[in-house]
């Protein structure tokens, strides 16, 4: 498995692929979250690849300034998420696909904490990965086969 410095690295070299964000761009999303911190891996990625990672997340709402509406837009998701389920407690979402797909990650506690993929309308989320470096690895690997 990749550290998220290696995958940044990998798609950084394709020009103007990979942009990261500032420790204040940064700081507005703990705020937006109201939270302290940010899982440390997650917090990486966004310094790395926070306002573009090349392919990886491609047609998602995952990246900055976007990124700024996401507590907005996961309330709405969830409050219309009729028959489905609720956002775990302490999740904080970091990237909607196409308006009925969530990616979220608990973040109590963890540097490196468990991602799930949600499908509107499912009693359950569809694919749990075991860490954001692990769900960060899959994406990479879907986005540029044979690397």
């Amino acid at each position: 498995m990749l550290t998220i410095s290696e995958i940044a690295t990998v798609v950084g070299k394709a020009p103007d692929s990979v942009a990261g964000l500032t420790g204040t761009e940064i700081d507005s999303l703990r705020e937006l979250w109201g939270v302290q911190r940010l899982p440390e891996r997650y917090e990486q990625f966004l310094s790395l690849m926070g306002r573009s990672a090349g392919r990886i997340l491609r047609g998602a709402d995952a990246f900055f300034p976007r990124v700024l509406d996401m507590r907005r837009a996961s309330d709405e998701f969830f409050a219309s998420n009729v028959g489905g389920m609720d956002l775990p407690q302490g999740a904080v979402v970091f990237a909607i696909h196409q308006g009925y797909q969530v990616y979220w990650m608990e973040v109590m506690g963890s540097q490196d904490p468990p991602v799930s993929l949600y499908m509107e309308g499912e009693p359950a989320p569809m694919i749990r990965w075991s860490s954001f470096t692990e769900f960060l690895n899959a994406e990479y690997s879907d986005a540029y086969p044979g690397f």
